[in-house]
């Protein structure tokens, strides 16, 4: 079973949601400066989770937003909350993106690339339905944070000590339940995969709370000790 699919996690996950998030206030606005216009593009959102940022994009002039979530639960929930004429979703893995016969302008991702073991077969699988000169942009949890789940804060909240950088692969850690899945690759690996798969790099962020975000969740105070995210933004040559 997939992870969001599990009662507990699902739950939980919905919960953090509907508070203060890192997502919300850090990683959509940063992702959505990164992106650009996007009035009367096809777009696939690619992990859509509960579809909350398909609905932007469509809002934003998007022709056609394409949703895929491997995950039911959220599909089911992105169905009877966040709909529009132009978005559609449809419970998919991505790393079966291939099979899909659409072609699209942009290929959006928000924190999915870390559970995928195959990095290079994604990327192959998205160029594939990527019209020429077609937009990849994509989130994931910054390798700091995917080295070494043991690493952690000091007491004060002023270092982040980590380990393991170079070691890449399978990480399992606990979040919400144990047994989460997720894959650690240096950001050298992430880049020159994107490269050797047909990418060329057009800009990469690692972004910072804003004053306003920290006031609201003063805790993002952190993200100048360890980032939490990694935003690359890249084009089909």
């Amino acid at each position: 079973m997939n992870l969001y699919d599990d009662d507990r996690f699902f739950s939980s996950y919905i919960a953090l949601r509907n508070e203060a998030n890192y997502n919300d206030l850090m990683e959509t606005p940063a992702m959505l400066s990164l992106l650009g216009a996007v009035k009367g593009k096809r777009i696939i959102d690619l992990g859509c989770g509960f579809g909350s940022t398909a609905c932007v994009l469509a809002d934003m002039g998007a022709s056609y937003v394409l949703g895929i979530d491997i995950s039911e639960k959220m599909i089911k929930k992105a169905k009877a909350e966040h709909q529009r004429g132009s978005v559609e979703y449809r419970v998919m893995d991505m790393v079966d993106v291939s099979d899909i016969e659409e072609r699209f302008d942009i290929a959006y991702s928000s924190l999915a690339f870390h559970y995928i073991e195959d990095l290079g077969r994604l990327l192959q699988g998205i160029r594939g339905i990527l019209a020429e000169g077609g937009m990849l942009i994509f989130s994931q949890e910054h390798p700091i944070s995917t080295a070494d789940y043991e690493g952690g804060f000091s007491p004060d909240g002023s270092s982040y000590t980590f380990s393991s950088y170079q070691k890449e692969g399978k990480r399992v850690s606990r979040w919400f339940v144990d047994g989460v899945t997720t894959y650690h690759r240096t950001f050298g690996t992430i880049a020159n995969t994107l490269i050797q798969n047909g990418y060329s790099i057009d800009a990469v962020l690692e972004p910072k709370p804003s004053d306003t975000a920290m006031k609201i969740l003063p805790r993002l105070i952190r993200e100048y000790e360890k980032p939490s995210f990694l935003i690359i933004k890249s084009y089909k040559k």
